[in-house]
């Protein structure tokens, strides 16, 4: 009888076991990064029923020896999304606003909302990506390419939302889009006569007990906020003074912890239904077996489905996400752009590829469109083209060189790109005075060097 309970219990619980990550996978997959040079420090934490652990390895700042914890401060990017959502659904179950209200209604009357054949944007368009604008606006323009965000005002959003023509009918498409995401955010501030920092804290920081969550860094956080990198290489945080429901919130592992516990029932919250809501009311992406919830990713390419999201910023990336079936979540913070998403996928699920090599990094699609052009062989004077294939937040630049098809390029700093089909790295020369302006291109090419001009 107890062997067959014992063969019973392994058929039942070992698939489960099987996705489990070990403490020592966790603590290399960290050492990788760290010692690496990919990240200057890096925190996971393992969320379970019976507790949630952390682990930690690495530094504050490539200057700062300050051991990085579960009490360092990130900035989220676009995690902050997930609480934007949420903010809506809680104002809406106190009836504040409905779904289907035309945001019109709750803006200035001189900002004219476009529509698609008499059909009105609403809150729920803008809440699942359906409204039919772009990822960020046509009139946004980066005037520091390491704070992107800096100098767009309000008035450039009014200005773009009155001269936007939709191409398609709301609630259609899927588009991922800042632009709905920061617009609702305003227009719920606009409505509250409150800032979206208070507001989301008072109406979700204080049941969650996320205590050090917040828009605006205070003086007293400044040691636990861990520098941006580039890899080694120092940048500036960033600020979204538009786009705060886009991107605005940091938060620390702990409290991002505290927020897997509540949406896997553990920590106990009154905000639980709308947790749930968030993840059982879904729709298509483009992406095959990826489905949206509101703002959650889910996905269901392999057994058992995983729900998760990720936010980049120049300099500091997370992951978080959750298996309810294994009642599992995970979060990964790192103070560098360098890639680390597949890390938390394959802690919560070891289907899930995690990346042998890690030169890729995430940079904003703002960052380049200044890299497209014609590029003159300096020895020979032949031409290799770039270009970009336009697709929102997943924007990529192509390579066109002599008779080879376009190659997909991937960034591994702002200004270093790498091929994954060829030996190919790539070197961008900037401008001294104005670093928005490329002027050479060099392609290491398995040891052979290849200089261009930009034409």
């Amino acid at each position: 009888m107890k062997i067959l309970k014992k063969l019973l219990y392994t058929v039942i619980f070992m698939p489960f076991i099987a996705f489990a990550m070990t403490p020592n996978e966790i603590e290399n997959i960290m050492k990788e990064c760290v010692d690496g040079g990919h990240t200057q420090g890096m925190v996971i934490g393992i969320i379970k029923e019976d507790g949630t652990k952390f682990y930690k390895y690495g530094q504050m700042a490539v200057d700062d020896s300050t051991p990085i914890d579960e009490n360092a401060i990130f900035e989220t990017g676009s995690i902050t999304k997930i609480f934007t959502s949420l903010l809506l659904a809680q104002m809406v179950r106190n009836g504040d606003v409905k779904m289907d209200d035309p945001i019109e209604m709750y803006l200035p009357k001189g900002v004219k909302v476009p529509q698609f054949n008499g059909k009105k944007i609403t809150f729920d368009h803008l809440a699942t990506h359906s409204a039919g604008f772009d990822y960020m606006p046509e009139n946004f323009i980066m005037s520091d390419m390491y704070n992107p965000f800096r100098g767009y005002s309000v008035e450039s959003l009014y200005d773009y939302l009155s001269n936007y023509e939709l191409d398609y009918e709301p609630g259609t498409q899927y588009k991922y889009s800042n632009v709905c995401v920061g617009l609702l955010s305003h227009i719920l501030s606009l409505l509250t006569n409150k800032e979206f920092e208070e507001l989301v804290t008072e109406r979700l920081l204080k049941d969650l007990q996320m205590d050090s969550t917040i828009v605006n860094i205070l003086p007293e956080m400044e040691k636990r906020f861990p520098k941006a990198h580039m890899r080694d290489k120092i940048v500036p945080h960033w600020k979204c003074e538009v786009f705060e429901g886009a991107g605005a919130l940091h938060s620390t592992p702990k409290d991002l912890a505290r927020f897997i516990e509540a949406n896997l029932g553990f920590y106990k919250t009154d905000l639980y239904p709308l947790l749930k809501e968030a993840c059982q009311s879904r729709g298509s992406q483009e992406v095959p077996y990826l489905d949206v919830g509101h703002e959650w990713n889910i996905s269901y390419q392999y057994k058992p489905e995983m729900i998760y999201h990720g936010g980049a910023t120049g300099g500091h990336q997370i992951f978080i996400g959750f298996c309810p079936e294994t009642k599992t979540g995970v979060v990964v913070c790192s103070n560098s752009c360098a890639w680390i998403y597949d890390i938390g996928r394959n802690i919560l699920n070891k289907n899930w590829y995690l990346k042998k090599y890690r030169q890729q990094a995430i940079i904003v699609p703002m960052m380049l469109y200044k890299f497209i052009g014609e590029y003159e062989n300096i020895d020979d004077g032949s031409i290799c083209k770039i270009d970009i294939k336009s697709d929102g937040h997943q924007s990529i630049l192509l390579l066109k060189w002599g008779y080879y098809p376009s190659i997909p390029m991937f960034p591994s700093t702002e200004k270093d790109f790498f091929l994954k089909v060829k030996p190919i790295e790539i070197n961008f020369g900037l401008n001294e005075q104005n670093d928005h302006v490329v002027e050479t291109m060099k392609v290491d090419y398995s040891g052979t060097i290849y200089n261009f001009k930009k034409k």
